[in-house]
């Protein structure tokens, strides 16, 4: 549903409420079960290092993270609202949280078209960090 946001010493924003808030919380605590039972695989050495020193097990096979519920509300409890999103030039660029929505270019494209190769073909992790490169 598309409502008006009241204003805040500006125009009226259109705001976009997809999600019902039961939806919502049903979405939040399936992320919270599969962190907790599933895990992540973490490739970093140095953060997955971190994370079990930090006493987060591992699933069966050792290759997954896992993430405890109580672990997971702690740091959604400690997240800030809302942060400002800095230029590599340190100017403030974006105020990312509450209401405000933002549109990136590219970010979660299904499908690239190859440079090297001239095909269009589905995107992967490469093709990620070669966006944020060109982005940059």
């Amino acid at each position: 549903m598309i409502t008006m946001a009241p204003p805040r010493g500006g125009p009226m924003r259109p705001s976009l409420n997809v999600l019902d808030e039961d939806l919502i919380a049903r979405i939040v605590d399936e992320a919270k079960r599969v962190l907790a039972e599933v895990g992540m695989e973490i490739r970093g050495k140095e953060m997955r290092r971190r994370l079990l020193d930090h006493g987060l097990p591992l699933d069966p096979s050792g290759e997954r993270v896992l993430f405890p519920r109580d672990v997971v509300e702690a740091a959604i409890a400690s997240a800030p609202g809302s942060f400002l999103l800095h230029d590599r030039d340190g100017a403030a660029h974006a105020d990312i949280g509450g209401d405000r929505v933002h549109f990136v270019p590219g970010s979660s494209g299904l499908k690239v078209l190859d440079h090297r190769s001239g095909e269009t073909r589905l995107a992967n992790s490469t093709d990620f960090v070669e966006y944020v490169r060109v982005a940059d």
